[in-house]
């Protein structure tokens, strides 16, 4: 009596046992990979005002007590800073378009609010690695 040949992938018509441990290793590899490669959070994370080149005005956010309201008064639009604890946010803007205004707020680090009219950027930092500057100006 012959041994039956194993059949090829293409005419088998159901998973082998391997199939199964193929998927339960994928499904692990990508499960460390969510949790290795996560943005960092943090408490320590500290909001950078650069307006037209300069550095205007740095916080902490752990060491804020209660909201701080910037106004910058040396943009060509006035406009308003909201920092509280858990991030920043462009309050009013006289800008024209108004996209900083609706970009939100910032709460996570590596995060930027860009007012291109004003040549604002606001950037939140955190403490396990600050995000380099920018490398390259497009437009």
């Amino acid at each position: 009596m012959d041994i039956p040949a194993k059949l090829p992938a293409a005419e088998r018509k159901g998973p082998v046992p391997g199939d199964g441990l193929a998927a339960l290793l994928i499904v692990l590899a990508a499960g460390a990979l969510f949790f290795l490669l996560r943005p960092q959070g943090g408490n320590f994370l500290t909001v950078r005002v650069v307006l037209d080149g300069e550095l205007t005005a740095e916080y902490r956010l752990d060491r804020l007590e209660e909201p701080v309201r910037l106004t910058l008064d040396g943009a060509p639009w006035p406009i308003t800073l909201e920092i509280t604890p858990e991030g920043v946010r462009v309050l009013e803007s006289a800008c024209p378009g108004q996209d900083c205004v609706h970009a939100g707020q910032l709460r996570r680090a590596g995060g930027r609010l860009i007012c291109l009219p004003n040549r604002l950027v606001v950037s939140l930092n955190g403490s396990g690695g600050d995000i380099q500057e920018f490398d390259a100006v497009t437009g």
